[in-house]
């Protein structure tokens, strides 16, 4: 999808024919492209604006630590197909810029946990046409239950479709790009337009990897869950997608300067205060790797 057709949609300068191709796109966005456009529009903000949800402090192991997140609404326009006068439609944005985990409680009573570097939009209309939200990164939603409006969260071309459940949903924690959703309690609809729709029942988790069968296994909460607890926790886990979880943790860059180190595999258990540099050098002494720093937010190994 094309940023100044956003952006265009946005101000309600669309015509009846391109308002129906974004609306189409949005309905199976990739959630990179999204959260990169708001994210703009959020920098472009020079007010701050109320938002709806309750925002609360959270992180396990941190007493009376504040937990501050930028939360950004922007006001926009968009077209009726019917051709109609526009009609007002605010976008919010909830982004969790801090090291910390974040808390918010939507205006139907569902938390949403949000991790580190993680960020969902939704409209103005969330909790009263219907409860749909867009995620990009990762997060831990407890719904309130609703047989007439269902939750749905968007995640790429994926639907997760609830009542009300307790469920994790990760985007960004493989390096592959693959997209993990994990139930807890309840059951939830995982679907992608013309593919697939698989019901997951509780201790199953879908992963998705673009292009591929969707796989269902089981799941331990520990590995699962330790971003919650203040853990970060590696069970025989590939170095590239140890690097990838770090990368969404610590919002950095990690390269590996030769590809095949990424299949070595990993064991361990960290805790969120730690250092990134402190988890890269037990992790690089492991198997006899450094890590140099090349900027403030880049990190690339080096095979001694």
């Amino acid at each position: 999808m094309d940023k100044q057709l956003l952006d265009k949609y946005f101000k309600g300068q669309c015509t009846t024919q391109e308002a129906a191709a974004v609306e189409n796109w949005l309905a199976s966005a990739d959630t990179m492209l999204l959260d990169e456009f708001m994210m703009g529009k959020w920098e472009e903000a020079n007010a701050p604006v109320v938002m709806k949800p309750r925002v609360h402090p959270f992180w396990y192991g941190a007493a009376a630590a504040a937990v501050i997140g930028i939360i950004v609404s922007i006001a926009f326009f968009w077209q009726h197909r019917t051709g109609a006068r526009p009609v007002a439609v605010k976008w919010d944005t909830l982004h969790n810029t801090s090291d910390n985990i974040q808390l918010f409680t939507m205006e139907d009573g569902s938390e949403v946990w949000l991790n580190t570097h993680s960020s969902i939009i939704y409209q103005n209309r969330y909790n009263k046409e219907s409860r749909e939200l867009w995620l990009h990164g990762e997060a831990y939603f407890k719904v309130t239950q609703d047989e007439q409006r269902p939750f749905l969260v968007h995640t790429g071309r994926l639907t997760t479709t609830v009542l009300g459940t307790v469920f994790n949903i990760a985007t960004s924690n493989m390096a592959d790009g693959s997209i993990q959703i994990s139930l807890l309690e309840g059951k939830v609809a995982v679907s992608k337009p013309d593919a697939f729709n698989e019901v997951l029942l509780p201790g199953q988790m879908l992963n998705y990897t673009d292009g591929r069968q969707p796989q269902l296994t089981n799941f331990e909460k520990s590995d699962v869950l330790d971003w919650k607890k203040g853990k970060i926790y590696f069970n025989h886990t590939q170095l590239a997608d140890a690097l990838a979880r770090l990368q969404q943790r610590y919002g950095c860059r990690i390269v590996l300067d030769d590809p095949s180190l990424g299949k070595k595999k990993i064991s361990g258990e960290f805790s969120r205060d730690m250092s990134l540099e402190k988890i890269l050098s037990t992790l690089g002494y492991v198997h006899d790797i450094s890590f140099v720093r090349i900027n403030d937010t880049t990190y690339q190994t080096q095979s001694k």
